[in-house]
């Protein structure tokens, strides 16, 4: 598969009603939860990082079918009608967590998993996905009465933007006022129910600033795949720079290596917290980790 999404890819995305790309090879379909307007650390978070639904699917087998990933925001009454779909559907939930502390309203995350043909899955889910409420939910007219917010795009912003980058590695996006790094750790080459697998979803690396004011802080926020001995020396180094480790958990199951994922975050200058990211990065290894099976 190369850079330009298949035909297969786009119905997969469209059925999900959202715009679908490659990324490491991989079909994956995103979109943001747009009804929900959190807040975390008392600024507004409406990034992807925030309130993310994502969905890919990667080795087609002989059969057509494939491993397919997805994961979810979602809120605490809707968990478990939306757990009870997918397990009707024969889907298997992978983890339900936080990410996120100090956020309103309390964001989860549900992560699922399913050998499947993707169309199939796709509609699965999507069936699932009608549980969801579609109503405005958080505090949409939040605004700062100091300071750029979201909407309010500045040069100022975008040259950040482009310095957080520099120092982050990967791809970008600055868009209303929010800056993206995405990359993914391809040094590790996991397998999923017995599947080789690359899916972004797997390996990711998101770093985020949003809700920049005029103090030049702005809600910074980031995420990893890790290995589970990767986690006590990482977590030590951000301690060190006093960002705000807020979660630490498996996303999938039958996974091998065994896949930890870490998130944080800090109302901080960007590039002081891009640094510091940077600084805690380098306890993690480089070389090429295998399935152990």
């Amino acid at each position: 598969m190369d850079n330009q999404p298949s035909s297969l890819c786009i119905e997969f995305a469209r059925i999900l009603d959202a715009t679908p790309s490659v990324i490491n090879g991989v079909c994956t379909a995103t979109k943001s939860r747009s009804n929900l307007h959190p807040i975390v650390l008392g600024r507004r978070a409406e990034s992807f990082m925030f309130v993310p639904q994502a969905f890919s699917f990667e080795n087609i087998d002989g059969d057509g079918r494939a491993l397919c990933l997805g994961e979810t925001v979602i809120l605490q009454e809707e968990i478990n009608p939306f757990v009870s779909q997918l397990r009707k559907n024969g889907i298997i939930v992978t983890a339900i967590h936080n990410h996120w502390l100090f956020d309103e309203p309390r964001l989860m995350f549900i992560h699922f998993e399913s050998i499947d043909e993707p169309l199939c899955f796709a509609e699965k889910v999507c069936e699932a996905l009608e549980v969801l409420t579609d109503r405005e939910i958080g505090r949409r007219d939040f605004r700062f009465d100091f300071g750029f917010h979201r909407g309010g795009s500045s040069k100022q912003a975008e040259e950040l933007c482009e310095d957080f980058h520099k120092i982050l590695g990967g791809m970008h996006t600055f868009e209303d006022g929010i800056c993206m790094v995405m990359k993914a750790r391809t040094n590790i080459k996991p397998t999923v129910l017995g599947r080789r697998a690359q899916s972004f979803l797997l390996i990711p690396q998101m770093f985020v600033f949003e809700s920049l004011t005029r103090d030049g802080t702005a809600l910074c926020s980031g995420e990893s795949v890790i290995l589970q001995e990767e986690f006590n020396p990482l977590v030590s180094r951000l301690r060190e720079h006093n960002i705000i480790v807020t979660a630490f958990h498996n996303h999938w199951l039958f996974d091998d290596p065994r896949l930890m994922y870490i998130h944080f975050e800090k109302i901080e200058e960007p590039i002081c917290f891009a640094e510091a990211v940077d600084d805690a990065f380098e306890v993690l290894t480089t070389k090429k980790i295998y399935p152990e099976k």
